[in-house]
Parts: structure tokens; C-alpha cells; sequence
């Protein structure tokens, strides 16, 4: 075997091949590949042609593009498209498209003259007959696709998805973990399409050797080990262990974050405005973001500015009244239902109805929520139904459904909640739902209440439902196998807030019986937060 010295390689110019740092032959070409199977590709003005380690044209053939031998089988394209041709420079078969990739695993991408990819074989026969927006390469079997709405998901060898989620954005499977994107950001799914932890990245590479390359929203750059996940160690991959020390004044960061927005910082420093504040607190407003990297010579920085696009809404939100709320947990622990009436005068959505800042600002934080519905919509399998969301909040929800499926009829109800860009109807969950639909939705509603008040909800919905109506329910199914953080934290938000708590499968199925539904429950689960129980 020829040691590293006796490889051939490329000159620097990319003209010809070197040996030992020595030219392999005399000729020089406008560019040249790397050799495959002792073959090389050569550009040489207009047209693409192989040759020997002497530099020759082996086949007497000329191509407008040719590209390396792989698996026995070299790309090349003439007047009448792309084809393969074999290594005596035969074609491989009489078939001819747009565009070709290389062999890998016995199979080739390819893309036909209508513009649609898909995949074939050595004979040039599609393996399916399934056509994609876009196709990727098969590693391990498994190739990524794209499909027309812009989704990616992973197919198999039959053109069909492994898993039957779509993603923002995709990689090919390296071992058992892809790299995937949703609205949030990147993360790690397995086979099954499910992620491996809930925390998301601006960037992320693939695990190379149980390690994996990540950067963080806030430009910090961190290596994740595989190890941390595999063994179900933490629910974020990002700690070697539980700081409690660091934790423990966490929140008080995050206090003084939502103070600086509350107050406008970001807005005077944009605007060049002075605060009206004492001195000292400026003093220490500017060196707090000094130090966390969010001014610089007196101006926001990238960071600071992305935080505010993305996170702003989010901060005012959580850490006001959801944090002035926890300061009672102890007590909503011993009550074993809701302190907010009693502390703030009001049940909470009875207090936002009576607020305009605070029911605008979780309308928004409703708008921002919406992402976690798109992989769901997929599963309804809609027609020309009537469809009424009940307590469709801002309506973000109903509008992407009929977005996929046009030709519904779509009923908006809401108590609280208002949007100018629909007509709303008025409803109480606790009260007789006068309306004739043919499908209802309750989409994170079931949550906030406990059994009893949920209960009466779905009995009320029940009396509305005709013979072969169905009721969809998206909520946060909590893993019977508790190996993951999904749901339970929040949950005792839910509780202290407004009475509510998420739900296992086995709580749902008790409550579902005794509201009567005694059909199938078809519980349809994502990986993300919010998951899809649809009853009939």
C-alpha cells in the first residue's frame, strides 16, 4: 500500500496531479479532480474528459460536465442531459436528466426535467415512485428529503418518511442522531425523529467520537457530549452536573433583564435618550450589560440586539407575573390548586380581560407559541370540514390549519381573547356550546384547569358533537417513563397559576371516560412540547 508521500494529489493551481510534489505528466489542464479508481476527471475549455495516471484521454470522449468514479459509476452530461457511464466509458443506461448526483449505497439522487427529485438505481430506474422538492444522498439507508411546503424529513430506500415528522431543516443520520431544526433552533433527533433534549443552538454540528460542536443564541460556543443524553444523565447535554450554586442566582439575572426591557434601556440607548433614572442605577444598569456582552463602547450589541428581537416578549411575560406568582408556591402546593385569585383580586383570565398590557403581551406570547402546532397539523387529515377552535386565542392556530387545508370552514371562539382580523364568537367552556361543527379543537385549554373543571369542559363539548364529529385535543402529554423534564416543571406553574397541571396518557384516558367519551383515543406523540389526542 503507497504510504502519504506516494499519494497523488492536486497541484495548488488545480491544473495538473503531483507525485512525491512532482508532476504525475507533462500536460497542463484549465482544472482537474482528484483520482477515483485511478481515473480523473479533466476541464479543459468547454468540455470534461477522464484520463490515466499518464495524463491521456482514456475513452476518446468528450463531455460538457463529468465528474469521478464512484462505486464503478461516473457522472457525465452531453446535449441530451445527465447519465452514467461505467468504467469502460459505456453508458450505463439510456435514460437521461437534468441533473445527477454521485452513487452511494448502490443509489443516486437524481432530478428529472420537470424539475423534481427523487432517487434511482444502477439501471437508471427511479426507486419509487414518490417525486421530492429536493433529495439528498443515502447514508446508512436513510436519505433527507424536502418536500413542496419547505419541510424536510428522512425517507427510506422506498421513498417513504421513517419517522413521519418534518423539520425546518435537516442532515443526514451519522449513527443513530441527525442534526435537525425547528422554529427554535438546532438540536438532535433520533431514528424515531424525536430529540434528544430540549435545548436548542444557533448552530450544531453532528457527534464525531460522542462530541458535538455547538453555539449557543447567546454566541457562546460549548462541546456536547453524547454520553450526557445516551445514559438520560441531564435533560440538557450542556452541564457536566446540577449547579445548584449557579442556579440559585439565575433568576435574579433574569429579573434584572426584564427590568432594563421593562424600563426601555434598550430604546434610549438606540435613540440616544437619557434615562430618567438616579445616576447610580445608570452606573449600574451599564455595567451589569457591559459585563454580559450586551453594550460596547456605549452601543447594543449583536447580541443584545438579537436577544431583543427573540426574547423580549418572552422575558416581559414569564418574568412578571408567572414570577410573581412563584414567590406563593408553598401555599398552591398546600392548597393543591391556584393562589392567583387570592393574591391578585381576580382569577388570572378574568385579571387579563380587565388589562390591556398584559393581554396584549400574552396574545404575543400566544403568536410566538403557534410554531409548536406545525408539525402537528399534518396528523388532522382535513377535507372540507367545519372546524371551531375552541378558545382559539389570537385565531394563529385556526389560520395555519387552513392554510394547509384550504377548503374548511373555520369558526373562531374566544372569552377573553379577540382578533380584528376574524369574527369571534363568545363562549363559556363551563356552559352550553351552542355551535354545530363537524370538528373542535381544544388546544392547550384542558391544562389550566384541574380534573373536575376539565371534566365539565369535555361533557360540554361532547353535547355539541354530532355522530361522526371529532374532538382534537393538543396539550403536553407527560412521559409515563418520566426520563425527560416534558411538562413537569411547568406543571407546577400550571397549578400556582391557574389550577391546571399537564397530564400522562393514563390521566387524559380517566378524565376521558368520565367527561363519556368512550371511543378510540388516538394519542399522537412528536417529541415536541405540545402533542395531539384526537377523539371520536
Amino acid at each position: 500500500m503507497p504510504t502519504s508521500k506516494s499519494e497523488i494529489t492536486l497541484s495548488f493551481d488545480e491544473t495538473h496531479h503531483l507525485i512525491n510534489g512532482k508532476p504525475l505528466y507533462k500536460e497542463r489542464y484549465k482544472r482537474v479532480l482528484s483520482f477515483h479508481d485511478n481515473i480523473a476527471v479533466v476541464k479543459d475549455g468547454t468540455f470534461c474528459f477522464f484520463i490515466d495516471k499518464k495524463g491521456k484521454n482514456i475513452f476518446d470522449s468528450v463531455y460538457l460536465e463529468a465528474y469521478g468514479f464512484y462505486e464503478g459509476y461516473a457522472t457525465v452530461k452531453d446535449n441530451s442531459g445527465f447519465f452514467h457511464i461505467t468504467k469502460t466509458g459505456e453508458s450505463a443506461y439510456t435514460n437521461r436528466f437534468a441533473w445527477l448526483g454521485n452513487f452511494q449505497e448502490g443509489v443516486c439522487t437524481a432530478k428529472d426535467f420537470n424539475g423534481r427529485y427523487f432517487h434511482i438505481d444502477k439501471c437508471g430506474k427511479p426507486l419509487y415512485t414518490e417525486q421530492f422538492y429536493y433529495v439528498g444522498d443515502y447514508k446508512y439507508g436513510i436519505a433527507v428529503c424536502m418536500n413542496d411546503d419547505g419541510n424536510f424529513t428522512h425517507i427510506d430506500k422506498n421513498g417513504c418518511s421513517i419517522h413521519n415528522k418534518n423539520f425546518e431543516d435537516l442532515q443526514p443520520f451519522h449513527k443513530n442522531c441527525a442534526v435537525a431544526k425547528d422554529k427554535t433552533g438546532y438540536f438532535h433527533i433520533n431514528k424515531n425523529g424525536n430529540q434528544f433534549y430540549s435545548k436548542r443552538y444557533k448552530r450544531l454540528e453532528p457527534f464525531y467520537n460522542g462530541a458535538a460542536f455547538a453555539t449557543t443564541f447567546e454566541e457562546e460556543r460549548i462541546i456536547l457530549q453524547e454520553k450526557d443524553f445516551e445514559e438520560n444523565k441531564l435533560t440538557n447535554p450542556d452541564f457536566k452536573k446540577l449547579d445548584i450554586t449557579k442556579k440559585n442566582f439565575q433568576y435574579f439575572e433574569m429579573q434584572i433583564l426584564y427590568a432594563i426591557f421593562r424600563l426601555k434601556v434598550f430604546d434610549s440607548i438606540k435613540k440616544n435618550i437619557d434615562l430618567s433614572l438616579p445616576l447610580v442605577s445608570i452606573k449600574l444598569i451599564f455595567r451589569w450589560l457591559e459585563v454580559f456582552g450586551l453594550i460596547k463602547n456605549g452601543t447594543l450589541t449583536p447580541r443584545a440586539l438579537y436577544i431583543e428581537e427573540n426574547f423580549k416578549d418572552s422575558i416581559l411575560y414569564w418574568q412578571d407575573l408567572p414570577f410573581k406568582n412563584s414567590a406563593y408556591i408553598i401555599e398552591s402546593l398546600q392548597k393543591g390548586n391556584e393562589v392567583f385569585s387570592e393574591k391578585f383580586d381576580l382569577p388570572y383570565f378574568d385579571f387579563l380581560n380587565k388589562n390591556d398590557y398584559y393581554n396584549n403581551l400574552t396574545l404575543k406570547i400566544y403568536k410566538k407559541n403557534s410554531f409548536d402546532y406545525s408539525i402537528l397539523i399534518s396528523h388532522l387529515s382535513l377535507s372540507d370540514e367545519i372546524v371551531c377552535d375552541l378558545g382559539a386565542g389570537d385565531g394563529s392556530l385556526l389560520k395555519m390549519i387552513k392554510k394547509q387545508y384550504p377548503n374548511i370552514k373555520t369558526i373562531f371562539t374566544d372569552k377573553f381573547f379577540k382578533n380584528e382580523d376574524h369574527t369571534f364568537i363568545d363562549i363559556d367552556f363551563f356552559k352550553k356550546i351552542d355551535i354545530e361543527a363537524d370538528v373542535f379543537i381544544l388546544s392547550r385549554i384542558l391544562h389550566d384547569w384541574d380534573d373536575n373543571d376539565t371534566i365539565k369542559i369535555l361533557k360540554n363539548v361532547k353535547e355539541s358533537m354530532k355522530v361522526g364529529s371529532k374532538l382534537i385535543i393538543l396539550d403536553t402529554i407527560v412521559p409515563d417513563e418520566l426520563t425527560s423534564d416534558k411538562g413537569i416543571t411547568l406543571s407546577f406553574h400550571l397549578q400556582n397559576f391557574v389550577g391546571g397541571y399537564e397530564r400522562t396518557k393514563s390521566d387524559f384516558i380517566k378524565i376521558f371516560k368520565s367527561a363519556g367519551f368512550m371511543g378510540n383515543y388516538n394519542f399522537i406523540e412528536t417529541g415536541n412540547i405540545i402533542d395531539l389526542i384526537i377523539l371520536s
